[in-house]
């Protein structure tokens, strides 16, 4: 995993994804020509915590955590700085949910 500030992504189109993620303590964990991912493995509240971008022939698909929970939300564009302007504004409303709520310390329900 990459965790230097001055991380470099394979594809040009998400460094400046990957300087967004990396400097607010987020790790890259693929980063190839046609994706990037991004998760904070150290915090063991975190259910489902990556972010990811995936590069195909004719739209960048972005896939967001949902806070708290085990979903995540798709949606694409047709560029690349389309797609890193929303994750890293869905990044800051991710984080914020996290630090608002008081996430529970043991399972809640026999199915949990």
């Amino acid at each position: 995993m990459i965790t230097e500030a001055n991380a470099k992504a394979v594809n040009k189109g998400f460094i400046q994804v990957a300087e967004t993620f990396v400097s607010k303590g987020w790790t890259i964990k693929t980063n190839t020509s046609s994706s990037i991912s991004f998760t904070r493995p150290e915090d063991p509240r975190l259910i489902y915590d990556e972010f990811k971008i995936v590069a195909e022939s004719d739209k960048i698909n972005v896939l967001i955590p949902m806070p708290n929970s085990n979903v995540a939300y798709c949606t694409w564009f047709k560029d690349y700085f389309s797609a890193s302007e929303y994750i890293s504004s869905r990044l800051e409303d991710y984080s914020n949910a996290l630090s608002l709520t008081e996430l529970p310390s043991e399972r809640e329900y026999e199915d949990d």
